[in-house]
């Protein structure tokens, strides 16, 4: 029997080395000139694979996810990479690499299976159109036609169409039935209205980031917040960032500009502060920002408060100090918009759920037909998240067949 891989993307490749070892005949049709492109890029070209810290609720929808993470969790990844020789170490906020913290790793040692076991990869292999006739798929291609008995849509979203994944695919599956939710960036950053982006742009703050409109908190997460010459970036503002897409209009964050770390008793540190400004009352209100912020960000916070750089700190009363203290803690930024897909690392919106059984990936439309990875509505946090979900989804795809045939 043979089974048809569209996309050779991480979902697809883990697919198609899964259903080979099952006995199929295993054909991968990918549109650019090379396989897991999108993979040597993640994690900044490290690999961030999956999280220590794995949970259903990193998801946008933990109903569905549940079945295939519980059947394959990250420990079950992380022994399947150890089986073909990738060792994994855990890092910062429970983040999954490769011992080498090279992607390349990870894309050697699937590219030498997949020549093991020696699956047919046909690169720049643009599928135009999917037919099902007399139990059989139909795939057309810009160069041949071929069939199978089992189809694996792993086409990917519309996050970084420069490396195959442009949200074309979707056509295909909505001309066979299925519907498909609104797509927008999501994993991206946020561009910001300010005049002293420019400015600012490469400082770092570590600190609780608060998407708001008005007085409500829509969204919040902590860690490493990175301006830039557009607005902000950092792992906090990409798990975000898709609430902006939600949300839309009349949008602000609200962020510290000195760093408060998790778990820091942040009334603590505020008094610090405060018998510091006592103490060295005789200082300029300059010279003392900066032996608390970051000297790029005090320009902005003068601005923002509307005092001298040069005045000295005893010619400030209490009212003048709790300004200070409120735009230290708590400055805000009004929204724009995030940034667009080629800046997305993945896609919010998909396939619908509904046409998917989310015990084994296959369309409720179509026998045979399964649909896994980022072309579904699933997303998950930055932090490994998504990995995990195009090996899990994948898995519970290819043991879905492999049951069928054997």
């Amino acid at each position: 029997m043979k089974a048809i891989v569209v996309g050779g993307g991480i979902s697809g490749i883990f697919t198609a080395i899964e259903l080979k070892r099952s006995g199929l005949d295993v054909l991968v049709l990918e549109r650019k000139d090379r396989i897991l492109k999108k993979m040597l890029v993640t994690g900044n070209g490290r690999c961030n694979i999956t999280n220590a810290d794995l949970s259903c609720d990193n998801y946008n929808d933990k109903d569905f996810v549940k079945p295939s993470l519980e059947l394959n969790d990250n420990g079950d990844f992380r022994n399947y990479l150890k089986s073909l020789g990738i060792i994994t170490i855990e890092e910062e906020f429970g983040r999954i690499y490769p011992i080498t913290l090279k992607a390349q790793t990870v894309v050697n040692q699937l590219l030498a299976e997949i020549e093991d076991l020696g699956i047919e990869i046909l690169t720049e292999s643009f599928v135009l159109d999917i037919k099902k006739e007399k139990g059989k798929f139909i795939v057309s291609t810009n160069e041949e036609t071929y069939q199978a008995d089992f189809l694996i849509c792993a086409a990917g979203g519309s996050s970084a169409p420069k490396l195959g994944t442009d949200g074309k695919f979707y056509k295909l599956l909505e001309r066979l039935g299925h519907k498909k939710t609104e797509i927008y960036p999501a994993l991206t950053q946020i561009n910001l209205k300010s005049k002293y982006l420019k400015q600012i742009s490469g400082v770092k703050v570590n600190g609780k980031v608060l998407l708001k409109r008005q007085d409500k908190i829509l969204k919040e997460d902590q860690g490493e917040l990175l301006f830039t010459k557009y607005g902000i970036s950092g792992p906090p503002i990409l798990n975000i960032s898709k609430y902006v897409n939600i949300y839309k209009n009349e949008l602000s964050i609200s962020m510290p500009l000195i760093n408060i770390l998790k778990g820091k008793d942040e009334k603590a540190l505020k008094e610090e502060i405060i018998g510091s400004f006592y103490l060295l009352n005789h200082y300029s209100l300059e010279r003392w920002l900066m032996g608390i912020l970051d000297k790029k960000l005090i320009n902005m916070l003068l601005d923002k408060t509307g005092f001298d750089k040069n005045i000295a700190l005893s010619n400030l009363d209490q009212n003048d100090l709790y300004k200070i203290l409120e735009n230290l803690f708590s400055f805000e930024f009004q929204v724009l918009s995030t940034r667009d897909f080629e800046n997305s690392h993945v896609s919010m919106g998909g396939i619908s759920l509904e046409d998917v059984d989310k015990n084994n990936m296959m369309s409720k439309k179509i026998e045979n037909l399964y649909i896994i990875g980022e072309l579904l509505d699933i997303d998950g946090d930055c932090g490994g998240y998504n990995i995990q979900w195009a090996f899990s989804s994948a898995q519970s795809c290819a043991r879905d067949i492999a049951n069928k045939i054997n």
